[in-house]
């Protein structure tokens, strides 16, 4: 079962890629945020937002899998580009293929246009990123960017991803995960860093290899206009410094998935601090975990939670 959140365009005409500064588009609604008892969730399987005419949102519901992850659909004059697939594999509990392909509908009806190739590109090699890539074999006109495979480079080898008057530049950001890649879409000033930084535990698994992440990301940022940081997952809530726990598939009061591009900054600026030791240091918007598993808390590691905020963990 699949929703969507808002209306297409009400016009039909060519697709239109020229605007002055970002493109506007919309933000202005909640995700799920799952249930306490999984199994009785009535939510849609996969929540869809169009932010604009050629960007969509999608969200996998935290009730049919906790990382609850986001995906991306945008669309140039020439292909269309599929940013992540998901933490389940299963299309009868995570209906991805069917849903983008509705969509991709949508947007062909609306814009005149009768046919558009289809690119699959998970942004890291994580779970919950590419396990319902194989949803998409065999689709027609469609290429699958699998993570370290020389399709993939060849895509990218100049750094950027060619949508058709839509043009993503591509960032190469491990650290994280060796596979990891973030895209600066300048349509929507959006930069996509998928499980590189987002509002969640920053579990450093190469120290040197995120902190020249982050600095590239943090130069990046300040030569070209970022409207928003847009990741692949929420794990803060809404208080500041304090997360859900791991596993939680019910969060009613998640930080935004939206995030301003100086708190690159101060994530480099932390992770400098680190300076490669074993640590859990706390901002308000995410968490910075070095030589711990994704699980570990804080207890007996330094932290930034102020004291106003110290407050026993949500469940």
């Amino acid at each position: 079962m699949t929703l969507l959140l808002a209306c297409a365009s009400n016009s039909l005409g060519a697709p239109d890629f020229d605007t002055e500064g970002a493109a506007p588009g919309n933000m202005r609604f909640a995700w799920i945020h799952g249930s306490i008892s999984a199994k009785h969730n009535q939510d849609v399987r996969i929540q869809v937002h169009q932010y604009n005419a050629h960007t969509y949102i999608l969200r996998q519901n935290p009730a049919v899998h906790w990382e609850a992850p986001f995906m991306y659909l945008l669309f140039g004059e020439e292909r269309a580009v599929l940013l992540d697939t998901g933490a389940t594999e299963n299309a009868d509990y995570f209906p991805l293929r069917s849903q983008i392909d509705a969509l991709i509908q949508r947007w062909k009806v609306a814009n005149r246009v009768a046919d558009i190739e289809l690119l699959v590109l998970p942004l890291g090699s994580e779970a919950s990123q590419v396990s319902g890539l194989t949803q998409f074999d065999n689709r027609a006109n469609t290429q699958l960017l699998s993570p370290d495979t020389d399709t993939r480079r060849t895509w990218l080898q100049n750094n950027a991803l060619d949508l058709g008057q839509r043009s993503l530049a591509v960032i190469n950001t491990p650290g994280i995960d060796d596979a990891a890649i973030s895209l600066y879409d300048p349509f929507n000033h959006f930069l996509f860093t998928g499980n590189s930084f987002y509002p969640g535990r920053l579990v450093i698994r190469n120290f040197e290899a995120y902190k020249d992440s982050l600095s590239r990301l943090n130069t990046f940022a300040a030569e070209h206009p970022v409207k928003w940081i847009m990741g692949g997952r929420i794990e803060m809530s809404d208080t500041p410094g304090i997360d859900y726990r791991l596993r939680s598939n019910y969060r009613p009061r998640e930080h935004a998935l939206q995030m301003p591009p100086e708190l690159i900054t101060d994530g480099y600026q932390i992770v400098h601090l680190i300076n490669g030791r074993e640590d859990i240091r706390i901002h308000e918007d995410f968490i910075v975990m070095n030589g711990v598993g994704r699980g570990a808390r804080d207890y007996g590691w330094p932290s930034y939670t102020p004291r106003q905020y110290q407050r026993p963990f949500l469940r």
